[in-house]
């Protein structure tokens, strides 16, 4: 569809729906949903015409929403509006607000040039040199998450126990995979299937696949658009990657393919003994080379690494086998048109732009230079000591992004010195504070 035929069809939409108010939402660089309200008046207006303003200054702010001056221009730049350009293609109508529709939109200064620190911008830029390639992207994103109720003055899961795809104790809860189901169908996003985790309280829906930047933007639409229907339920619904020390952590496992301009799936090689084409392997291979530096941008939270812990389903080492939930690229039976590689590596809490954004760059890597993978694990613990291991902390992930000369230059150079600016910033205020572990631990006995 043209712009022009999107006009025509998001006023027609609104006018059907009686939609009286429009979010226009960001992604930020601390995985945070930035939004305006915008009166529908308003919004056709000034939406169309890319005049919606952004204060810059967000962008500067890390998940406590701390000021820091050494991102982006800082206090010398004195924080100018953005202008954000409606992407209609997004649009979307909530059915779980009445009256209300959101649209993504990309940021760019007040010339018109794309501000190169957005992550929807970082990824956009990737999926244009495969699209100059001759590749198209498909794929989708698997999240886990846990959903929490409140008890008197604490929160607790809303079931207990190891119940992992348990029938009986699925139908206990059957009205919160039926409610998303519902909403997330009318939102156009395609739930395939849902079931109870192995953590109490975690629940996993999965959606179906899409194509380019619309895998991050279902992922993004997804994540943001579940809280809400709990929260309206009386929920909380969290996608920390390990929100409790002892239960399962959650994840966002990326699975993606490649395909020419006339839809064949380029992962695929009939003539191969595990069927994977040569392009498949050296995407894998790619990854695999990055694998630590790529660690940074797909579990960008102290948290995350809470998850990526040995015998967890989390991977911990570098490491690919077929049908291999231990390794970090797992490779799903299914072949033909619908071979695809799983890369476990991203937890709950990851930002779908970067993360994408990263592993097809560093996939990329593998195609042009041809890096062949190490040998596929097969009846072999991948937690054990013979492999190389991924980084164990948000500061040792952070260290090796900050040498990875193909990630800065992929992904672009003032894009990384921000983000790593950030994360830097996360972990030395994680360090500056007083733990209730610090407290039990030393209080009495010093």
């Amino acid at each position: 569809m043209t712009n022009y035929d999107w006009i025509n069809h998001i006023q027609q939409v609104i006018h059907d729906r009686q939609i009286h108010t429009i979010r226009v939402t960001v992604p930020d660089l601390s995985n945070i949903s930035r939004a305006r309200y915008i009166p529908v008046r308003h919004f056709l207006e000034t939406a169309f015409k890319d005049t919606v303003s952004f204060p810059s200054v967000l962008f500067s702010m890390d998940t406590s929403a701390e000021i820091h001056k050494n991102v982006g221009s800082g206090f010398a730049g004195g924080f100018p509006n953005w202008q954000i350009q409606t992407d209609l293609s997004t649009f979307s109508i909530l059915p779980y607000k009445q009256g209300v529709a959101r649209v993504i939109g990309d940021l760019c200064d007040s010339n018109g040039s794309p501000i190169k620190q957005s992550p929807r911008h970082v990824l956009k830029k990737v999926l244009d040199t495969f699209q100059d390639l001759g590749y198209l992207v498909r794929g989708s994103f698997e999240y886990e998450f846990y959903v929490f109720v409140q008890e008197a003055a604490r929160i607790e899961p809303v079931w207990k126990g190891l119940h992992c795809f348990s029938e009986t104790k699925q139908a206990e809860v059957e009205n919160i995979i039926t409610t998303l189901f519902m909403h997330l169908t009318e939102m156009g996003a395609g739930p395939e299937v849902a079931n109870t985790e192995y953590g109490s309280g975690q629940f996993e829906v999965t959606h179906s696949p899409f194509w380019g930047v619309e895998i991050s933007d279902m992922a993004f639409y997804y994540r943001t658009s579940i809280k809400e229907i709990l929260h309206g339920q009386g929920y909380k619904a969290t996608f920390m990657s390990k929100p409790a020390s002892a239960r399962s952590g959650s994840g966002a496992h990326m699975n993606h393919s490649l395909y020419d301009q006339d839809g064949h799936n380029l992962f695929y090689d009939p003539s191969s003994a595990d069927g994977l084409s040569d392009i498949c392997r050296w995407f894998i291979g790619g990854q695999l080379t990055h694998a630590k530096a790529l660690c940074a941008l797909a579990n960008p939270t102290i948290n995350s690494y809470k998850r990526l812990v040995p015998h967890s389903f989390a991977p911990t080492t570098i490491s690919w086998g077929y049908e291999h939930r231990g390794a970090m690229i797992r490779v799903p039976s299914g072949r033909g048109e619908v071979t695809r590689i799983e890369n476990r590596l991203a937890g709950a809490d990851t930002n779908p732009y970067i993360a994408l954004a990263a592993v097809l760059a560093a996939g990329l890597d593998g195609i042009l230079h041809k890096i062949e993978p190490s040998a596929p694990i097969q009846n072999t613990d991948p937690y054990g000591s013979d492999f190389e291991h991924l980084p164990s902390s948000l500061l040792e992930a952070l260290r090796e992004l900050e040498k990875n000369n193909w990630l800065r230059d992929s992904l672009g150079a003032d894009f990384i010195e921000d983000y790593l600016s950030l994360r830097y910033a996360e972990y030395d205020r994680f360090l500056a504070h007083v733990t209730d572990w610090e407290m039990k631990e030393y209080f009495d006995i010093f």
